[in-house]
Parts: C-alpha cells; structure tokens; sequence
C-alpha cells in the first residue's frame, strides 16, 4: 500500500504530468510520475519529453529531493537555484570543476552536470605546463 504524500500536476499542451512524492509501506520515499498523452492513439511505455518542459519537472523533482532525507549519501544535498547561480559565475571566472565540488561539499560529476544544463560548454581549464627543452644550442661564431 502506498501513500501519496504531495502531487504536482504540470499541464502543457499535449501532455500532462502528474508527479508524487509517494510514502510506501515499508516508510522508505520515492517519486512517481505519470504522463498522460492527450489524442494519443498508439500506447507506449517510455516517456518522451519535450526539452520546453525539462526545466518546469527539474524544479518539482529537486523540491521532492529535498524532502527525502538521504543518509547513505551526504553529498547529495539539494542545490537551490542561487548555490547553480553561483556555481556557473566562479566557473566562468576560472574555478576548476574540482575546487567547486570542494567548495560547495558536492561530486565533481554534479557541479559539470549542472553547468551542462545551464548550457555551459566544459573546458579544461588548467594551464598548460610549460614544455622544456632539453637540446643545448651551441651558438655558433662568425668569422670575418
């Protein structure tokens, strides 16, 4: 038996979702979502989702994560919207991907997927080691 503990419904024009932070009966939470094609003819499993849509379901999601407390993991906070902002302005200041999952107690994999989806294009930004050569260069003398 399930519980379903808060709903948010997203309604677009073709599509609409329903998406549950849902209580089982063991205690554990989890969220479930449900789409709902409208004039949709042919049934399928999967869910495909228009990119319009993503940012208004990441929202809801990230909401719910909050709400699910997460003891096997610390570093899978929820990340507000100001913590992305600031991520994304040191990133395009020159912090290194490493140093802002430092800085923000977050995985190296999370802090790149947030710039991705802010559109942000990952560079390497470290700076290039300087290249020694080792070759002597006798100089040579003219004579007159």
């Amino acid at each position: 038996m399930k519980t379903i503990l808060e709903t948010t419904q997203l309604e677009f024009d073709k599509s609409d979702f329903l998406i549950d932070l849902v209580k089982h009966e063991k205690g554990l939470l989890y969220i479930e979502i449900t789409q709902s094609i409208i004039d949709s003819k042919n049934q399928n499993n999967s869910i495909k989702i228009n990119p319009t849509v993503l940012s208004d379901i990441i929202k809801v999601l990230q909401n719910y994560q909050a709400k699910i407390p997460n003891t096997s993991d610390l570093k899978n906070k929820h990340i507000t919207d100001s913590e992305q902002q600031k991520i994304q302005e040191r990133y395009l200041k020159g912090v290194t991907i490493k140093d802002l999952s430092m800085q923000f107690d977050q995985t190296p994999e999370l802090i790149e997927m947030i710039l991705r989806n802010k559109g942000i294009e990952i560079v390497d930004n470290e700076l290039p080691k300087p290249k020694f050569f080792a070759k002597n260069y006798k100089r040579k003398r003219r004579r007159k």
